[in-house]
């Protein structure tokens, strides 16, 4: 799949719910040219699939990351598989303190040692949960690129009030919708980074950040166009903050 593609991609990356008339005029093409090249990307599985994935701080959950290397592979329940080169697992938790522990303490059991553990800062997304929070995220749950206008449907609520609270949900960053893209099929890198300043390297990510967690600290996941950018890109974040973690990854999956 040639360059003129990769444009397609990564808006849906960072915005899947885009209309595709938006996407249309952002990219300056016609709809049926777009149509076209979707079509395509489809049938050949660039993107596999969307996932929603839910911030557990909006829960009053914390968050745990535990990297683990070699084959063996934890196929209990967690929230989040990220897999990276040199045979690098990181597994991603959600839970109260006693559950977290609980879980690692299982995960430790069949894996041994992590080389990495790392537990964000938990900030409250300053959303005060509703009821129709829940609902929303119900449908989601369902199918991650859901209509708005068929979600208010299936409420039996107001497009205008489920379009708001769906778009500031989106912006305060409580959801997120993650394409997972096959990148066998793709010259592009994706970057697992993990630092507990985020803000401070936003300004040097900002239009290839495709997942940020929050605006503290975290995972967040970047697309870079090659491996020679991708290496660029490390070396300046780790100018940033030289406590950063930074991993290739091949493949990532999240759950809830």
């Amino acid at each position: 799949m040639d360059a003129s593609y990769s444009g397609i991609i990564y808006r849906l990356l960072r915005n899947p719910r885009q209309s595709l008339r938006s996407l249309s005029m952002d990219l300056n093409i016609s709809a049926q040219d777009l149509n076209y090249r979707m079509k395509k990307i489809n049938e050949e599985g660039i993107i596999k699939k969307y996932m929603l994935h839910v911030n557990p701080a909006f829960y009053g959950k914390k968050s745990l990351y535990m990297a683990f290397s070699g084959d063996k592979i934890y196929h209990g329940r967690v929230s989040s598989v990220i897999k990276c080169l040199e045979k690098t697992t990181v597994y991603g938790l959600s839970g109260t303190d006693e559950e977290l522990n609980k879980k690692s303490m299982e995960i430790v059991d069949m894996l041994g040692s992590p080389e990495m553990r790392y537990m964000p800062a938990t900030l409250e997304p300053g959303v005060k949960r509703i009821k129709l929070d829940d609902m929303i995220i119900e449908q989601l749950r369902m199918d991650p690129l859901m209509r708005t206008q068929d979600i208010a449907r299936a409420l039996n609520k107001k497009y205008s009030t489920v379009k708001r609270r769906l778009d500031y949900l989106i912006e305060k960053r409580v959801i997120s919708i993650i394409g997972r893209l096959d990148l066998s099929k793709l010259n592009t890198v994706i970057l697992g980074i993990f630092t507990d300043r985020i803000k401070d390297i936003i300004s040097r990510l900002d239009e290839s950040l495709i997942i940020i967690n929050d605006d503290q600290s975290g995972i967040s996941l970047s697309i870079e166009k090659d491996i020679i950018t991708a290496k660029s890109v490390i070396e300046n974040l780790r100018k940033i903050d030289n406590k950063i973690e930074v991993m290739i990854i091949y493949d990532y999956e999240f759950f809830e």
